[in-house]
């Protein structure tokens, strides 16, 4: 019982974030929009970022890393957990098919990305 009451503290939500989640969020996002993967898109949102934001080596591996989790498909599908009767249907096909073509050419730049960018920004 604490103060003016019980609290409750869940901690199922409760995660460690770094900065460069927000940056991956919109690399994301915009590869979504776009239909497909950008390098020389991405690569001006980094270098954007970089300027206002150093990125160290150890946090550039991790962005690299956390774009190659399949957040798309999640951020998508994810509403099946609140109503799966509604969601399972001809509009999530789609939807996994839009994904699986994007995630086509996402993989040749997350490896470009792991190769070009190994050691850190230029900016």
């Amino acid at each position: 019982m604490g103060t003016g009451g019980m609290w409750i503290i869940d901690l199922d939500g409760v995660a460690y974030d770094l900065p460069i989640r927000d940056l991956r969020k919109l690399i994301i996002g915009a590869m979504d929009d776009l239909g497909r993967w950008d390098m020389d898109w991405i690569v001006g949102m980094i270098e954007a970022y970089h300027e206002a934001n150093p990125i160290e080596d150890e946090v550039s591996d991790i962005l690299v890393i956390d774009m190659t989790l399949p957040n798309l498909y999640y951020k998508n599908v994810k509403e099946m957990v609140f109503d799966p009767r509604l969601f399972l249907d001809h509009e999530l096909k789609l939807d996994v098919e839009r994904i699986v073509e994007i995630d086509k050419t996402k993989w040749p730049i997350i490896e470009q990305l792991r190769n070009e960018w190994k050691g850190g920004y230029t900016t």
